[in-house]
């Protein structure tokens, strides 16, 4: 339905139902579509009317007047929040750091004056770039001022405004790009709050900055934080659900991915830490390696390679999440049990946990192998008759494989339960224990009713936690339906990789100046 793909209901043979959504009025083209870009039916077009004072009217998509106006209340917002001096005594130690910084942070070049200066010279120019490119130098030789002066005065955070929003959120929204590098040479964080818990991601991500979004990626911030809590949605939103709200498919993606692989990396993992970063640079080999193919090939690889990748982390943190669990059902039993019997049930419990492991990550690396084989869609039919032979095989292969260990697991476990606990300590063995029952614990009873609320909330907080991680797979997976998407991904990716370039050269020129 002229450039969005819209749902369809099947009412009869022949006849189709679909919800349109607010549009423009003009020519709307509209024509069925199985992968939506490719027409499988005649292509019809009308004229879209709206109602003067209609509801619909009033969800249109904003005109130019408005965007400019919105951008000039920004920048006057921008400019007061700046230009509000209060001068404060400064400390001898902190004028010292004042100076440090103001050194870091170059001036203002001059050839940047001069290019506005030949312009304004040239008889046949127009005046309107020239004046917002005027205010921008303006507002970034204060910004730099006013950065200087914030840490002479001893701020640990920049501050907001009256409507709640600091400089730095401002500067995202405008997409003043040049402004993350001075907030990150000034020491501020980059992932600072406004009223809402919105960070200058989250406003970039909204907005559509796909530049600003690089910007403050490859400066170090945060894509797997969340907004505050709203009726709306009572977890929060991440950047990547912003952006997906805003139909920034391609953005979406692209910060899902990051998030899930930020997350991951946080997360103090012994050994699968440094898996990810090899798995990156396997992906650029590849990418590298396959130049000659065209843009739609290299865009549908680079959605399988962030598909791949966002699943692999996902996988781990609930690895991860499990772990922990199991963790904390041994303590329990360790407190509740005398120490030997707790040693007998925490082995059984390891060897359960092993075993099911052991399965996981053979199916992982099944998957794996199979997407591996899978690289274009002329491949689509003959991959689908080979996985649904190869599921057949798989499937009474690892029942073979599961019967023949289950029954060594069983064997053990028996040999154990039949010479020490029954034979040796006259005790009940482990078919008293029922798998998945949960253990009880004598405790206080003042104590009681306080730990039962904590384990509520860490309960509570590990499922939301785990449905922001299935959403970003999703939001990831969700690439295969829209080239337009393929093509945001790609050029966000390709943006990512200059900003880094771009990053690590100022920090390299900054070191130098200092």
């Amino acid at each position: 339905f002229g450039e969005q793909c819209v749902a369809g209901d099947i009412v009869q043979t022949g006849v189709y139902r679909f919800m349109v959504g607010p549009h423009t009025p003009g020519k709307v083209d509209f024509y069925l579509t199985l992968d939506g870009k490719t027409p499988i039916s005649e292509i019809c077009s009308f004229t879209y009317h709206v109602m003067h004072g209609s509801s619909l009217e009033a969800r249109l998509p904003p005109s130019e007047d408005d965007y400019k106006r919105t951008n000039l209340k920004m920048q006057m917002r921008l400019a007061r929040l700046l230009f509000a001096t209060n001068k404060k005594k400064i400390a001898p130690k902190l004028l010292v750091e004042g100076t440090k910084v103001a050194n870091l942070m170059s001036a203002l070049p001059e050839k940047e004056w001069m290019d506005l200066w030949n312009i304004l010279s040239d008889p046949e120019g127009t005046y309107v770039p020239v004046t917002e490119s005027l205010l921008e130098l303006v507002l970034r030789n204060r910004l730099q001022e006013w950065l200087v002066e914030m840490v002479m005065e001893g701020h640990k955070s920049t501050g907001r405004d009256d409507l709640g929003q600091g400089a730095i959120h401002l500067c995202s929204f405008l997409g003043y790009t040049w402004a993350i590098r001075l907030f990150s040479l000034s020491g501020f964080s980059l992932d600072f709050r406004d009223s809402s818990g919105w960070t200058a991601l989250h406003w970039a991500a909204y907005h559509g900055r796909e530049r600003m979004v690089a910007t403050l990626l490859s400066a170090g911030a945060n894509p797997s934080l969340v907004t505050d809590p709203t009726p709306e949605s009572p977890a929060g939103l991440t950047a990547a659900d912003l952006a997906a709200r805003q139909g920034y498919d391609g953005l979406a993606a692209y910060l899902a991915e990051k998030g899930l692989t930020a997350h991951f990396e946080a997360m103090s993992l012994s050994k699968d830490t440094e898996q990810s970063p090899s798995k990156t640079r396997l992906t650029k080999l590849q990418s590298e390696k396959f130049e000659h193919l065209s843009e739609q090939e290299l865009c549908l690889k680079e959605s399988l390679a962030a598909y791949r990748n966002a699943a692999d982390a996902a996988s781990n943190i609930q690895a991860a999440l499990r772990e922990r669990t199991l963790k904390l059902q041994t303590k329990a039993i360790q407190l509740a049990n005398p120490e030997i019997e707790a040693s007998e049930i925490v082995a059984a419990m390891k060897i359960q946990h092993a075993f099911r492991n052991y399965n996981r990550k053979k199916a992982m690396r099944a998957a794996a192998r199979i997407q591996s084989h899978f690289r274009t869609w002329k491949m689509r039919r003959n991959f689908i008759n080979m996985r649904r032979q190869v599921i057949r095989i798989q499937a009474a292969y690892r029942g073979h494989q599961v019967r023949r260990q289950y029954r060594k697991v069983i064997w053990s476990v028996g040999i154990v339960e039949k010479a020490i606990l029954r034979w040796r300590k006259k005790r009940k063995g482990l078919r008293g224990i029922a798998s998945g029952m949960p253990v009880v614990m004598t405790v206080d009873a003042e104590a009681e009713p306080a730990s039962t609320a904590e384990e509520d909330f860490f309960q509570a907080g590990r499922q939301q936690a785990e449905d922001r991680f299935n959403r970003s797979v999703v939001r990831v997976q969700a690439l295969f339906r829209s080239y337009k998407a393929q093509q945001e991904y790609r050029r966000m990716k390709i943006a990512h990789e200059e900003a880094k370039i771009e990053f690590s050269e100022g920090q390299l020129g900054a070191a130098c100046r200092s």
